[in-house]
């Protein structure tokens, strides 16, 4: 529906939107934009997400509670929201560039656009990275230091060479998500806009659909170029828990390495909670007497965006969960024609800028008989689309390390595939289902771009409330709500870590 509505205006055949964005040097520049910052922000976040990976798993450094914490606060925390600590911070009336140094500084700009971006997807290369660093034997370190090899030389001939596919695999992945992400742009970005801005603008400035999917056809072409190379070399490491041996480093050695993770990770901390100050003062900057007033409004005006957000997270959480555990079993266990296609659309999402899913379903579900537009089913559906790639990969890994032996049995003793499924199968991908929800509802809490087009005032969502608070420079209430989403992520966390059983993560 994306590619048809760019090529027709008012029912008639037509190039002219092609043409306008080839002939505008405006564009144009909207596009080296995006791939600029899709670039630094993809080789900032692999520089700390191996640093964090080696630091935590690779070394024995006091304090690796305090980088832990660090490096996972960004996965509970909406980029948008950081973007508003951000401003806190180092804005022209921040706390450390106004109120402790006097300074009068303009960060809007595309650096700062790079900086928070790279903070946001430094987790993601982190779990990445890690999933492949924990999988790597350590015989093959202690042959080269049984060679005679120093710790370093053991990391750069041995380690890095078998992060490769991982950090590949992590600077894709964050690629596709820097150059969907429009909000972190809107707000920080100042006169720097990308592809993904602006076709929020052609949307919700000028109802411009189909100016907005020549851009989404654009924006789509570098994903679709990078999933291809991702599906290629993505050869799904799964955590095997080896035994980790550690580098023999000297404390100067590990002290000097820990130097930029220590930054990062006080940035990250003041981040956070400059959150929860901005949130209970009168004035961030300037008044910090305490107050609720902020908070009594946030819950006042957004009560039934509360209800909302946990009620399309639950759905889509339990949904995704389910179908991916579906899905996977039948792809990975089951031969029918159409099975490589089922595994293609499944994740095929996951390819798909956010901004381009979002316009896709309002120009596909507007119109009668499919008229989904406005109601709560679309969100929870684009929700659901969305996220199923995550759900059916980690179960098609899990899948895969399970003896088909089990269902086979099960099967010998005269029960169908269905009951098989749910009495054999399904309690064997319980872990990586309820993995799966958790990621799924952490992210449904965080979720905008894809649902920005399609939220009306009654499926109003927190995300969007701390969206339209913090482009109004409403910064007290933003902070009110953005608690709100990090509270719920945490509880939502909790409530099905209980499912599973396990307290243990890494």
């Amino acid at each position: 529906m994306v590619f048809i509505k760019s090529f027709y205006s008012n029912g008639i055949f037509t190039l002219k939107y092609y043409y306008v964005f080839c002939k505008d040097h405006y564009y144009i520049d909207l596009l080296k934009n995006s791939l600029m910052v899709a670039i630094l922000s993809t080789t900032i976040s692999l520089f700390f997400g191996l640093l964090f990976s080696i630091l935590i798993f690779k070394t024995d450094i006091k304090g690796k509670l305090f980088f832990k914490i660090a490096v996972l606060l960004p996965i509970i925390t909406p980029g948008y929201i950081t973007s508003l600590a951000y401003i806190y911070l180092f804005g022209r009336n921040g706390i450390i560039t106004n109120s402790l140094l006097g300074l009068d500084i303009n960060i809007y700009s595309w650096k700062s656009v790079v900086i928070l971006q790279s903070i946001d997807y430094t987790t993601l290369a982190f779990f990445v990275i890690s999933a492949v660093l924990l999988s790597i034997d350590s015989n093959l370190e202690d042959a080269a230091r049984t060679l005679g090899a120093k710790e370093f030389r053991i990391f750069t001939d041995i380690t890095l060479p078998l992060l490769l596919p991982g950090l590949l695999s992590a600077g894709i992945l964050i690629f596709m998500e820097s150059l969907a992400d429009f909000g972190t742009p809107i707000i920080v970005g100042g006169n720097f806009n990308t592809l993904a801005t602006a076709a929020y603008f052609e949307v919700i400035g000028n109802y411009n659909l189909e100016m907005a999917s020549v851009l989404c056809i654009i924006l789509l072409i570098p994903s679709i170029i990078i999933f291809a190379i991702y599906s290629k070399i993505n050869k799904g490491y799964s955590q095997r828990y080896p035994k980790i041996k550690t580098y023999n480093l000297k404390e100067l050695d590990k002290f000097l390495i820990s130097i930029p993770a220590i930054i990062f990770s006080l940035f990250v901390y003041l981040l956070f909670f400059s959150v929860f100050l901005a949130g209970f003062t009168k004035g961030f900057g300037y008044n910090y007497t305490f107050t609720l007033e902020y908070f009594i409004e946030a819950l006042n005006h957004g009560k039934y965006a509360i209800f909302n957000t946990i009620l399309y997270s639950i759905s889509t959480s339990i949904l995704a969960g389910l179908l991916g555990s579906i899905y996977a079993y039948l792809v990975v266990r089951d031969k029918f024609v159409g099975r490589k296609a089922l595994d293609f659309l499944a994740v095929m999402p996951f390819a798909i800028p956010g901004t381009f899913m979002g316009i896709g379903y309002l120009i596909a579900f507007s119109n009668p008989p499919l008229l989904l537009v406005g109601t709560s089913l679309i969100i929870i559906l684009n929700c659901v689309i969305r996220k199923l790639p995550f759900s059916f990969k980690t179960c098609c890994a899990t899948l895969l390390q399970i003896d088909k032996s089990f269902e086979d049995v099960s099967l010998t003793l005269g029960a169908d595939r269905i009951r098989t499924f749910l009495k054999v199968v399904f309690p064997l991908l319980k872990p990586a289902v309820i993995f799966s929800m958790i990621y799924v509802f952490i992210s449904t809490v965080k979720t905008l771009g894809s649902i920005i087009f399609l939220i009306t005032p009654d499926t109003m969502v927190l995300s969007a409330l701390v969206f339209e608070s913090t482009i109004n420079y409403n910064f007290g209430v933003a902070a009110c709500y953005a608690i709100i989403m990090i509270i719920l992520s945490v509880l939502g966390t909790i409530l099905l870590l209980k499912f599973k059983g396990d307290k243990s993560w890494f």
